[in-house]
């Protein structure tokens, strides 16, 4: 799931985390520190507002659910239900899709 990007009039929005999908790699609580960081359990979860009655949606947040390895995390309008929808950008980089660079396997030898 992607994130719309932050908006000058934007509502306050709830970070929700799949806690089945979530692994840990801590990608987000490294990119957005002042909205998510990772539980004692090592998974990770929302800071205060953003858990609770919502707050502020900043571009690190943005991003840090963008680039969410798994897709554990997504963002709601803390004054409606649903998600917010999907930004143009999403999982883009200058205009091209990111894709991990493919290299060729080893050969192997018997």
């Amino acid at each position: 799931m992607t994130a719309a990007r932050p908006e000058a009039d934007a509502e306050p929005v709830v970070v929700r985390v799949d806690r089945d999908r979530c692994i840990g790699s801590g990608m987000c609580a490294l990119s957005a520190p002042g909205s998510l960081a990772l539980g004692d359990d090592g998974l990770a979860e929302p800071v205060a507002d953003y858990a609770d009655g919502g707050a502020e949606l900043t571009e690190a947040l943005a991003e840090a659910v963008d680039f969410c390895p798994v897709e554990a995390l997504t963002l709601h309008s803390a004054g409606r239900p649903g998600r917010l929808g999907r930004h143009p950008g999403a999982g883009r980089r200058g205009g091209r899709a990111v894709r991990p660079e493919r290299r060729p396997l080893p050969a192997h030898r018997v």
